[in-house]
């Protein structure tokens, strides 16, 4: 039995570096507050990571799958996205627009997120 948890532990593992491999942009730690907008209803958030693709995000209320909303963040603007997936208070949003807009709105901060193709 200890061998077959080592060998699920192992695969499991395995699996989420492949994941990992296969995004197709870096990810950036970060801990912004924002906001996300369904229809007219605008609700809290915190941004913890970041990449020209997408977001992972914190919010009180849960939301389903497949939702479209606007991240709003201050001082940078909205980008429209998609709910990727959702657990509980943590959303994985990919972002409905190319990662030249999602460049264009970090310009002035894409070496220090990490974020640029030097990095």
């Amino acid at each position: 039995m200890a061998k077959e948890t080592v060998k699920k532990k192992a695969a499991a593992e395995k699996a989420k570096a492949e994941e990992a491999d296969s995004r197709r942009f870096k990810r950036r730690s970060v801990l912004w507050p924002a906001k996300i907008r369904v229809g007219k209803h605008e609700l809290s958030c915190q941004i913890w990571n970041l990449s020209l693709g997408g977001a992972r995000v914190r919010v009180d209320l849960p939301l389903q799958d497949g939702v479209k909303i606007e991240l709003v963040l201050t001082g940078r603007g909205e980008i429209p996205a998609t709910v990727a997936w959702a657990k509980g208070e943590l959303l994985g949003v990919a972002f409905d627009v190319g990662p030249e807009v999602v460049k264009r709105m970090f310009e002035d901060r894409l070496h220090v997120l990490g974020l640029s193709e030097d990095d």
